[in-house]
């Protein structure tokens, strides 16, 4: 029990963000040597700790992209690189299949307002496009449908056009609707939204895993009852992570409500915080930990690579 509860005030302390995001299953951003040359010009190497991440998602089928303290952090083909561009502080970073959606804080030197509201943008590219609500808010608990680009959001703090509550804009931020969340668990620490379907959303929360499919107007909860994170959406699929005093990876299957448990690497006192699905491989994804350990595997579990040790790049 002791445990329990050190894990979730943990993740408290973190401000569990949005994957799916981020981490939502995208589609890649550019074919052959034209990619290639992109990400020559737009990175440069790295070596160092990866720190503070608020979401993480696979650009393309080679690049995983990490949305860190001081920048995005990118492994691709087993090395490390980071964005020239985007040393910012994202967070509820969402990777979509032409881009990302974030919200945060801009890093040293950087002219954007603080915090910087909703904002779009893509890894390989400068600059960002101002959506919503630049200068007053920040939104960890953001997720963003990766074909439909359908954006939920947790309000923590009121603003211009919003009072604190759950909310959804269909139309890249020019309005919002705020969702009544009926039977949606106590603390909402994470949002994933379907990849095509917009009324279909998921929960990550201190008392598990819900579900809608009336756009957030109604939930049911999915899992046992636990800390929920690590949201990710595919077609037919939703994987989620659960702490309930062990850590678990598991999978929801629509057709057939079933839901299947997914191997994990050794965990010390340690539990799924995010989960990033490999857009072309169908049994590669990766996972971060509260502990800022990050593993992939390509067998769907069987096996794992661990790629970040406490922070550090491997």
């Amino acid at each position: 029990m002791k445990k329990q509860i050190a894990i979730i005030m943990f993740i408290s302390m973190l401000g569990l963000a949005a994957c799916s995001g981020e981490s939502n299953e995208g589609e890649g951003s550019g074919e052959g040597s034209a990619q290639e040359e992109s990400v020559q010009e737009s990175t440069e190497s790295f070596d160092g700790s990866v720190e503070h991440v608020h979401g993480m998602g696979y650009v393309d089928a080679d690049t995983l992209a990490y949305a860190a303290h001081s920048g995005i952090k990118l492994h691709k083909g087993g090395e490390w690189l980071q964005s020239i561009h985007h040393k910012n502080d994202y967070m509820g970073f969402n990777v979509v299949d032409n881009g990302f959606y974030t919200s945060g804080h801009p890093g040293e030197g950087s002219d954007l307002p603080n915090p910087v509201g909703l904002q779009k943008g893509k890894v390989m590219e400068e600059g960002l496009s101002a959506l919503a609500f630049e200068g007053e808010s920040d939104f960890h608990a953001m997720g963003v449908g990766a074909r439909n680009h359908a954006v939920y959001v947790l309000n923590e703090h009121a603003n211009s056009e919003m009072e604190q509550g759950l909310y959804r804009s269909l139309d890249d931020g020019e309005s919002w609707e705020k969702i009544a969340a009926e039977n949606s668990g106590e603390k909402v620490f994470q949002i994933a939204v379907h990849p095509d379907d917009e009324n279909r959303v998921a929960l990550a929360t201190a008392s598990g895993i819900y579900i809608s499919e009336d756009g957030g107007e109604t939930f049911n909860r999915i899992s046992e009852e636990g800390q929920g994170s690590g949201l990710h959406f595919t077609e037919d699929r939703l994987y989620y992570g659960l702490y309930t005093g062990t850590p678990s990876l598991s999978v929801y299957k629509w057709e057939d409500q079933s839901k299947e448990e997914i191997g994990l690497p050794e965990m010390n006192e340690d539990a799924v915080m995010y989960i990033a699905k490999n857009p072309e491989k169908n049994d590669t994804f990766a996972i971060f930990t509260i502990k800022g350990n990050s593993y992939t595997t390509s067998d769907n579990g069987e096996s794992w690579k661990q790629i970040i040790d406490q922070g550090q790049t491997k």
